[in-house]
């Protein structure tokens, strides 16, 4: 998922069998000059998914947009408790309007409630408090030769 202004990195276009790019911005509420998750966006993302054996969900920092599509998208193959289960709390800070616009479009409150339920169950949980940790994960990769080959220049 690419903000609207965002452009398709190159190396998805080189590396990956298929993909879908969705436009859309990281907002949980309209705001005027952007885009917010549409109906359409979830449609392609549901038909692209039910045609795909292995799928990667991906956007600019992987916490928010690619969390709450991954999320519905495992709600609906694997069940509500199982897509919970995938969730990390000290990482994904889910997009709620792409959840409650997926349960109202796909006819299936369960996975808002479901997350309503998951977030409840974490409000404890400040993300912030955890970036040190992330960051010392992210530099050990570094260390070992990873490079972030996805990254929008």
């Amino acid at each position: 998922m690419l903000g609207s202004e965002a452009e398709l990195n190159p190396f998805v276009e080189k590396h990956s069998r298929s993909y879908l790019v969705l436009r859309f911005d990281d907002i949980e509420k309209p705001i005027q000059g952007q885009q917010h998750v549409a109906s359409k966006h979830i449609e392609q993302a549901v038909a692209f998914a039910k045609n795909s054996e292995n799928l990667l969900v991906t956007c600019r920092a992987g916490q928010s947009r690619s969390v709450a599509l991954a999320f519905v998208l495992a709600s609906q193959h694997f069940g509500e408790q199982a897509a919970n289960e995938m969730l990390n709390a000290k990482r994904h800070i889910p997009n709620q309007l792409l959840i409650r616009e997926a349960a109202r479009l796909l006819d299936h409150p369960e996975i808002e409630d479901s997350f309503r339920a998951w977030r409840n169950s974490n409000a404890h949980i400040v993300l912030s408090d955890y970036y040190d940790e992330i960051d010392d994960e992210i530099a050990a990769l570094e260390a070992s030769g990873v490079v972030n080959k996805v990254s929008i220049e």
